[in-house]
């Protein structure tokens, strides 16, 4: 039996008075919802004619799932609607709305209202009012950057947007969505994780805000706040990133805009605290990691090699890793291969089981090669690519930001510490000059040597050796108690008396 248009039945009409401005009710009434009080405050903020608002919001806080009821309630009682939803990644949205959208109507057609839920048309492509489908919808697209207008041609009374990853948006595509808002009962809203300072999404949060006389209602959604994130979680991320002071931790629970974006990872007094105390204890069975950064040669950036003792594999909690660096014995502006590789040499049998770490790439290639050939065995930095573990894709670009900031944390968490006082001039003028951002996924990146050369920043080799450290595929093997003491310099035999006496209080402490 057909279904009769839905503008000719009485009862939808007065669902319309009922429900047009009160997404809470429909919600609550209708789909048998119970939002949260950050949902609530959300729909109420849209629900008014000609609304624009914008949500600022950690992770799990409940906005896709209000998306697919927003979608839903727009399309069921503004006649003849048009709803857009768009993002930077349109698949991974259109993915995740649907499915809220497909949950919703589930629940309209087991609740009071089950009728209504038969004039719906469900499609990958457009949900739909059933004899309205060219007029009467929901859909999703996106435009690229250098094509805005891509997205451009939809107008309309009861026209809608939504535009997820607000963040990422390219302000001229942001500009056409928006710019199709031409008639006032025309509604916006923008969702993202706050993490940039700029671009239209940050300036609907301060110079735009309702707070400073702007039209944008600016909701921010604190995970610590909300109902649907669990305190386990609040302090499992409490663990991850250290501190609630850190960028990430702002952006993806707080919902805020950080305190120090587009900044530099590690502070002055940071750099000189590296050089107090000690990350690695005496009872700890920690290993060598030999690592080597080539340089370009004269005039252009150092060669370093450094060795370090290194304990723990993850990047939080008891195990997060630790470091001690125990020398710096080359450091300068040559790329002598057969001296660098005497060094390693000399290096690898003096540390017991140290692991090598060598950037083969570019200038490392020769050396790279002579290692090879010598039957030296050593890991490989590859790290302009993406991180091997999913996780870590999440929340750096590359391996590079991965090792950096993972180097930057254990600074800031009293981890990493020198042993030795070689070049500390130059690494503490190199680690405070390491700019960081974050993409429009609220993923960490550092800026290229290049880009960093144009703002007058030099190459941070030091940094780059001390950073290839907490690269994800760097796995050390425990040390031998002891070192076979091969240096008859006063600095190497009270290196060797130490290890001895320390020998010895273990045993002695084994027979008590």
């Amino acid at each position: 039996m057909a279904l009769k248009p839905l503008k000719d039945i009485p009862e939808w009409w007065e669902l319309c008075e009922r429900y047009r401005y009160d997404i809470y009710a429909f919600a609550v009434e209708a789909l048998g919802v119970e939002p949260t009080w950050q949902q609530e405050l959300l729909f109420k903020s849209i629900a008014f004619d000609g609304s624009r608002t914008s949500v600022a919001s950690g992770h799990g806080t409940g906005k896709t799932a209000s998306s697919g009821i927003v979608a839903l309630w727009h399309l069921l009682f503004f006649d003849e609607s048009i709803m857009l939803f768009t993002a930077p990644q349109i698949g991974q949205l259109k993915k995740q709305v649907w499915k809220e959208i497909s949950i919703n109507l589930d629940r309209l057609r087991q609740g009071p209202l089950g009728w209504l839920a038969e004039y719906v048309g469900y499609q990958s492509e457009l949900v739909y009012i059933k004899g309205y489908k060219e007029k009467w919808y929901v859909f999703a697209k996106t435009a690229p950057k250098h094509q805005p207008t891509n997205i451009a041609g939809m107008h309309g009374d009861n026209y809608m947007v939504w535009i997820d990853e607000a963040c990422g948006v390219d302000d001229a595509v942001m500009d056409v969505v928006l710019g199709a808002l031409t008639h006032e009962d025309n509604r916006a809203v923008m969702t993202s994780q706050p993490a940039k300072s700029s671009g239209m999404f940050y300036d609907t949060h301060h110079k735009l805000s309702h707070r400073v006389g702007g039209d944008w209602i600016s909701l921010v959604f604190n995970g610590e706040e909300s109902p649907l994130v669990s305190k386990k979680s609040i302090r499992e991320q409490l663990l991850k990133y250290g501190s609630r002071e850190d960028p990430q931790y702002q952006i993806r629970v707080l919902g805020r805009f950080p305190d120090r974006l587009d900044e530099f990872l590690v502070s002055m007094r940071q750099a000189e605290e590296c050089y107090v105390g000690t990350s690695i204890f005496d009872d700890h069975k920690f290993g060598y990691v030999i690592t080597v950064d080539v340089g370009g040669g004269v005039g252009r950036d150092d060669s370093v090699i450094a060795v370090s003792k290194v304990l723990g594999e993850a990047q939080w909690g008891d195990r997060a890793r630790r470091v001690e660096v125990v020398d710096i014995p080359l450091c300068k502006n040559k790329d002598n291969i057969d001296e660098l590789f005497g060094v390693i040499n000399e290096c690898i049998n003096y540390y017991p089981n140290a692991l090598l770490v060598v950037d083969d790439n570019g200038a490392g290639k020769g050396l790279g090669q002579k290692l090879k050939n010598n039957g030296i065995f050593y890991i490989p930095v590859y790290w302009g690519g993406a991180c091997f573990n999913n996780e870590n894709r999440k929340q750096y670009v590359n391996k590079r930001a991965q090792a950096y900031v993972c180097l930057g944390r254990a600074i800031s968490q009293g981890r990493f510490k020198l042993k030795t006082k070689k070049h500390s001039v130059k690494f503490k003028e190199q680690i405070i000059h390491i700019p960081y951002a974050f993409d429009d996924q609220s993923r960490y990146k550092i800026k290229s040597k290049e880009e960093m050369r144009r703002e007058g920043i030099k190459s941070p080799d030091l940094g780059d050796a001390f950073a290839f450290l907490f690269l994800e595929n760097v796995h050390y093997t425990e040390a031998y108690d002891t070192i076979d003491q091969i240096d008859d310099t006063p600095e190497g035999q009270e290196q060797a008396d130490k290890a001895s006496r320390f020998a010895k209080l273990r045993e002695a402490a084994k027979e008590m």
